[in-house]
């Protein structure tokens, strides 16, 4: 009897986890562009969480859907920095602090924004809708480490959001 109740509060903690998880939504942002100096052969890139300063070879292998790699590459990595806001989204104004060194800081100034796409559309069958804005910008680039600047960059960027299912 007791076995039989372990097993019915497993199987209830189990659907209430895969429940939580299928109500959630989810939000993430990034862009990546090359830096100008050394004849671009430096790129720069960042997401919601992460910014990465790498060979430009690397890039290649990156594309602007695919946020989370930045979470868990480590490869020839020249610089990496923690975003300060991880909620502000693409603002105007984004500082990132080196990863080993908090007092030291890049911040990314945007000077210009153009869309070149929002999709929006019902998300696989399910009711809930998903969205990505697709963008070209060019931020003020200025930082304590690394590259020190200033100098303007520009970039691909996308904006991905997922809604919570609608009741």
């Amino acid at each position: 009897m007791l076995t039989r109740k372990i097993v019915c509060l497993m199987t209830v903690v189990a659907l209430n986890a895969i429940a939580s998880l299928a109500v959630a939504s989810e939000w993430n942002y990034g862009c990546k562009g090359a830096l100008p100096v050394f004849n671009n052969n430096t790129v720069i890139i960042f997401n919601r969480y992460r910014l990465l300063v790498l060979p430009k070879a690397w890039l290649k292998a990156a594309t602007s859907s695919d946020l989370s790699f930045l979470l868990t590459y480590e490869g020839a990595v020249i610089e990496i920095a923690e975003h300060t806001d991880w909620n502000s989204g693409l603002a105007p104004n984004m500082v990132f602090t080196h990863l080993g060194k908090p007092d030291q800081k890049l911040t990314l100034t945007e000077k210009s924004s153009k869309t070149i796409s929002d999709d929006e559309h019902k998300a696989r069958g399910q009711p809930r809708y998903e969205r990505t804005t697709i963008y070209k910008k060019v931020y003020r680039y200025a930082s304590d480490f690394g590259y020190l600047g200033p100098f303007d960059v520009k970039m691909d960027c996308i904006n991905y959001e997922l809604s919570a299912p609608i009741r």
